[in-house]
């Protein structure tokens, strides 16, 4: 009876203690606002892939420090606009009470989102925002990967020149990512002595440009020989550029640059428009050249968590996650805190790509590239060379 009685006991004393620790737990809740609809749909759903690895990856490790907090994350869709990702910054912090946000994706849902984040005191962690309207001091936004385009357009003029353009046409997204690279790129090409820039927008959920083109096609023809094209585009509109450009004959008769965005798998895989960008010689400046000991790590992990290959720049979301998830641990769940101490830890973190190291705008400060150019066959991009924005050097292998 005794025993019975001590083993009633040990197990209402092991249940109290195993209730107890489970009543210790805490949860911080890292939400997520990325576009999982629209053209960039497979960049949002591939990058919110990374950020569950690296939630999964950083609880295994809590737990087996014994640690009593756990992330776990709430997402919500940006639909790619700008109201959009007003929206599901609203929703994600009014339904779960989160701080702290891993996106959006482009500088306009960036831009977007601020209002609400600057008064509501969360934090926005954004992976690949790049458009110079978002560098803004003392604000709740940190681009803690992507480096501003003032960088890349330093290295877009300077291509230009170095392969004999005389005059340049831009065609470029008419929000604030297009217009600050357009503008930036202008000032940078004609200040090292560049000519005649004429630049074309189009409106951002475009998916048929035929109008764009023959403007583009009419303004190459009235330069003449020596001019050459800059396509700054997302996706779905690159598509649609490429599939009236390959029968236009000035279009299929000049050099193109472009933006990391055409550079997606989507792009090469109809051989019409893999053909019209070899033909061009179409050359792009992607962020980044660089790997740490940590990328075929992330690679490696990823394929065995989702049975699937990372994404271009999946990476950056995985990085940006554990910067937020990071400072929250040395912060607490607290937006204000947050704030305050991620440029600490973001300083000195070296993640899957380079350094995130931030400037007095919150922004990535270390600005390094890859230069890369469609195969002769239009089946892939090989790398020919890296930017170093920081020194503002091109060097070619």
């Amino acid at each position: 009876m005794l025993r019975k009685l001590l083993a009633i006991l040990l197990i209402i004393a092991l249940s109290t203690m195993l209730g107890a620790a489970q009543d210790d737990m805490e949860t911080y809740v890292l939400g997520v606002a990325l576009p999982f609809t629209g053209s960039f749909g497979t960049f949002g759903q591939d990058f919110e892939r990374g950020i569950d690895l690296a939630v999964a990856q950083m609880n295994a490790e809590l737990e087996a420090a014994g640690s009593a907090i756990r992330f776990e994350t709430a997402s919500a869709d940006t639909e790619q606009t700008p109201e959009g990702a007003a929206r599901a910054l609203q929703t994600i912090v009014q339904t779960t009470g989160a701080q702290v946000v891993v996106g959006p994706l482009t500088t306009s849902e960036v831009l977007g989102a601020k209002q609400f984040a600057d008064e509501n005191g969360v934090v926005i962690v954004a992976m690949a925002s790049s458009g110079a309207a978002a560098s803004i001091p003392g604000d709740n936004i940190f681009r803690v990967i992507y480096p501003p385009d003032t960088f890349a357009s330093k290295a877009f003029a300077t291509i230009a020149l170095e392969r004999g353009h005389q005059n340049m046409v831009v065609l470029y997204v008419d929000d604030p990512f297009g217009n600050g690279m357009n503008e930036h790129f202008i000032k940078n090409y004609q200040a090292r002595g560049g000519g005649e820039v004429a630049s074309f927008g189009y409106a951002p959920q475009s998916t048929e440009l035929s109008a764009e083109a023959a403007a583009v096609s009419a303004a190459l023809a009235g330069f003449g020989d020596g001019a050459g094209f800059f396509c700054v585009c997302f996706p779905g509109a690159a598509e649609a550029f490429v599939q009236v450009a390959q029968i236009d004959p000035i279009l299929t008769s000049v050099q193109w640059l472009g933006n990391e965005a055409m550079t997606s798998d989507e792009m090469l895989e109809d051989p019409g428009h893999a053909q019209t960008l070899a033909n061009a010689n179409f050359v792009t400046v992607s962020q980044s050249a660089d790997s740490t000991p940590l990328t075929p790590i992330f690679h490696a992990d990823f394929v065995a968590m989702f049975d699937k290959e990372p994404g271009i720049f999946t990476n950056y979301a995985f990085d940006a996650a554990n910067i937020a998830m990071l400072t929250m641990l040395a912060a607490g769940n607290d937006g204000a805190a947050v704030k305050s101490m991620l440029p600490f830890i973001s300083n000195h973190y070296i993640g899957t790509a380079v350094q995130a190291f931030l400037d007095e705008n919150g922004d990535q400060a270390i600005a390094s590239y890859g230069i890369r150019q469609v195969t002769e066959d239009g089946s892939g991009f090989v790398l020919i060379g890296s930017y170093d924005g920081n020194t503002d050097t091109i060097t070619y292998t």
